[in-house]
């Protein structure tokens, strides 16, 4: 799959609600056409209820909002539901780093694996950096078969 340029329009978004949900991590979905991966058709953005779980199950997830995200279950389940009816599927999963680079963490690569291989394959990566408060830019990871990581 070619790699992929995000569009403004979908950008500036991003960058308000990484903004807005500071000092907690943003995260969200950018959705495309099934048939035609390359064409963004809409943002999802997402609830992340990291420190909701954190609270409940610290030991299972040791991490706050402010170093992880996690979407939530039936929120996804639902926009699963509504991709279904319209013919989409999930291009991009977008989360941001807090007062930190835009870079692929050990974390995200560890959430973003399964067995070794991409848990959504055909999904990149995209990382945006809040540096106190406001969003210094981001970066789009995609996996590469033959390293066998995700790359920039």
């Amino acid at each position: 799959m070619k790699r992929l340029a995000i569009p403004q329009k979908f950008l500036t978004p991003i960058f308000q609600q990484a903004e807005r949900e500071y000092p907690n991590e943003c995260c969200g979905l950018i959705l495309t056409a099934a048939g035609n991966p390359e064409k963004f058709s809409r943002l999802r953005p997402c609830r992340n209820v990291q420190n909701e779980y954190h609270q409940k199950d610290p030991v299972n997830f040791p991490r706050t909002a402010a170093s992880a995200y996690f979407m939530e279950p039936k929120e996804l389940l639902a926009i699963q539901k509504e991709m279904r009816g319209k013919k989409e599927r999930i291009r991009v999963i977008y989360h941001s780093h807090i007062d930190a680079g835009a870079y692929f963490s050990e974390e995200d690569r560890r959430i973003a694996l399964c067995e070794g291989e991409p848990a959504y394959p055909g999904v990149d990566y995209l990382v945006v950096s809040v540096i106190q408060g406001k969003a210094h830019g981001s970066n789009l990871f995609y996996w590469e078969p033959g390293k066998k990581d995700f790359v920039l």
